[in-house]
Order: structure tokens, then sequence, then C-alpha cells
């Protein structure tokens, strides 16, 4: 399955009533306005060979020049792939991402 199949069957699963595909503000930021944004700080977790990377990496990018002014921080993963996390929640890949998952949830020091 190609890249662009790939994030197409993602987007169909997670989003089903979508008529704009891969195109959808949802899911492809770029162009949108970030920089009302209602929260202070964002953890964008990017898995290196996840079809959905390059979605994550721009949408750090989009948000930092929103003029948005809170906290971007980006976690990545190397060598997994879409919800890894989730296939093999035992591997420590795994537990790393969830542990870094509850210390962002837990963090209230930027707010």
């Amino acid at each position: 399955m190609g890249i662009r199949a790939g994030k197409e069957r993602i987007w169909d699963i997670a989003s089903p009533s979508s008529d704009k595909g891969v195109v959808d503000p949802w899911i492809n930021v770029v162009g949108s306005d970030l920089s009302g944004l209602g929260c202070k700080r964002v953890l964008v977790m990017v898995a290196e060979k996840d079809v959905l990377a390059r979605e994550g990496w721009v949408y750090s990018r989009e948000l930092k020049k929103s003029g948005w002014e809170g906290k971007v921080e980006v976690m990545e993963t190397k060598g997994e792939g879409h919800v890894f996390h989730i296939r093999n929640p035992d591997s420590d890949t795994a537990r790393e991402v969830v542990q870094r998952f509850a210390e962002f949830i837990k963090d209230k020091t930027e707010e």
C-alpha cells in the first residue's frame, strides 16, 4: 500500500463522514488558521515510519508559524509505525511513549 493510500485508509476509518478525504483541514492543516488554538501547550507525537509522520511535523511547523503563543513539543519515535504503542503495548518503546504522554498531561508548569 502506498503512502497516500495508507493515509486515505486511516482517514476513512477516523472520519468516515468527511467528504474531503486527506485534504480535510482536520488532517491537513496547511492553510488552516491555528493562531486561536485554545490551549497553551501541544505535544505532537510522531512515529518515524508512520504514514502520517509528515503531517505531524507539518502540524508542528504550521502551529509555530501561526502566531499561536503556546509551546509546541515534538516527540519522534525512531523505527516505529502507526499506532505501534497499541499494537505492541508491552514494548520498551511503547512504555516510553506512554510515560512521556503521562508526563505531558501531568506537567502544569507551562500553564
